[in-house]
């Protein structure tokens, strides 16, 4: 089997690789730029997945069985600030991989959608089944990508799996935007770290059980299931805070008053353990081991490597 993993230079596209790489399965990963992070055995194709005619040369050429998609546009707020440009990573890159597959007759798709498009105001685990209610640009738009997976299935059997990433955390803080690389790289700035709303909760779920989820997806027999990636648990902002100050400790906190303190999301993962048998790492005991990792006595090399 080789997989096609459209995206896998990105902060998870590379973890997968690697995942996949080292469990014996064949992969190709495929990106407009090569990271430093890809393992050895993979061969890398370079190329952009907003050019229809790229993937489709690389389909007919390799001997492909599943595609992995992992291009998109994470940042919320960038979305909301281009919207064009959202609609072009999140969204037609998926149609363009999805047409290129049913003309090369590929049939196994896996797709990596958000807990965006739930929104963001419940306050008890989200099962798969709940309604789907996205409050941003970039949540409307992995919805619709999701919805153009399900027609191509419906028209032309294509089979997929979708898995819905809650908060995904463990990567390079030099280059996340996700709240915790954020907080991260300010206390190592001796910045102060700005938490808007002290009782808002995410589930976060770290990037190395998020790639073996894909893993499993791939190499399991799982045909047309939608499922959530996350550990059900919940973890404030105000406990991300104290964590850093506790490594951090000459670290200030300011905090802003939000409209929607005391909101936020978590995932209901029975499907993942299902399907998966997934144990995910436990979320505070993660974020601890993440941001010591990066305490003033350990970040002298850290930095040096990104100088």
């Amino acid at each position: 089997m080789t997989v096609l993993i459209i995206g896998g230079s990105g902060f998870i596209g590379s973890r997968v690789v690697n995942v996949l790489a080292n469990n014996n399965v064949s992969v190709l990963p495929y990106d407009i730029i090569r990271s430093y992070r890809l393992n050895e055995k993979a061969k890398w194709v370079q190329a952009d997945i907003l050019e229809l005619s790229s993937i489709e040369r690389l389909l007919f050429e390799y001997d492909v069985e599943a595609v992995i998609h992992l291009v998109g546009l994470p940042s919320i707020g960038y979305c909301e600030r281009n919207p064009h440009f959202s609609f072009q990573l999140n969204v037609l890159s998926v149609q363009n991989a999805l047409e290129a597959m049913r003309k090369t007759d590929i049939e196994k798709i896996i797709f990596a959608s958000s807990a965006a498009v739930y929104g963001y105001s419940s306050r008890v685990p989200v099962r798969e089944s709940d309604p789907k209610n996205p409050n941003t640009i970039y949540g409307y738009h992995k919805f619709i990508a999701e919805e153009v997976i399900r027609s191509y299935s419906n028209s032309y059997g294509l089979d997929y799996v979708i898995l819905r990433l809650f908060n995904v955390y463990g990567g390079d803080p030099f280059l996340g935007k996700d709240v915790i690389s954020i907080f991260i790289r300010r206390a190592l700035k001796g910045q102060p770290i700005i938490v808007k709303g002290s009782r808002k909760f995410r589930d976060f779920v770290h990037v190395n059980d998020a790639a073996r989820a894909f893993k499993e997806a791939v190499t399991r027999n799982i045909s047309n299931q939608t499922i959530n990636i996350g550990t059900g648990s919940m973890v404030t902002l105000q406990e991300i805070a104290d964590i850093i100050q506790e490594y951090f400790p000459h670290t200030k906190v300011n905090y802003e008053t939000v409209e929607d303190d005391g909101t936020g999301i978590v995932a209901d993962i029975t499907a993942a353990r299902k399907f998966f048998e997934f144990d995910p790492k436990d979320p505070r005991q993660g974020i601890r081991d993440y941001i010591a990792s990066y305490a003033p006595s350990k970040i002298e090399f850290k930095v040096a490597e990104h100088a």
